[in-house]
């Protein structure tokens, strides 16, 4: 079985859209900005997850083992 990073990646992907809202509904920019930091944080840690999963998911053979190299 692939690695299965789904939950993980909609977790970090809720997390920004709540980021995204609170930069909206900020009234000091500072505290927006942050916001709009967190945001992108967040969106490219479920990029990342979404890259281990495809990488590790197409190492694996039918058994969801790693491919092994024997020498």
């Amino acid at each position: 079985m692939p690695l299965s990073l789904t939950k993980e990646i909609e977790d970090c992907r809720a997390h920004a859209a709540r980021c995204a809202s609170q930069a909206r509904n900020a009234a000091c920019q500072d505290i927006r900005e942050d916001f709009l930091r967190l945001e992108r944080n967040w969106l490219q840690l479920a990029r990342s997850y979404e890259t281990a999963q495809r990488i590790m998911g197409a190492g694996a053979n039918e058994s969801g083992r790693p491919f092994t190299r024997r020498v």
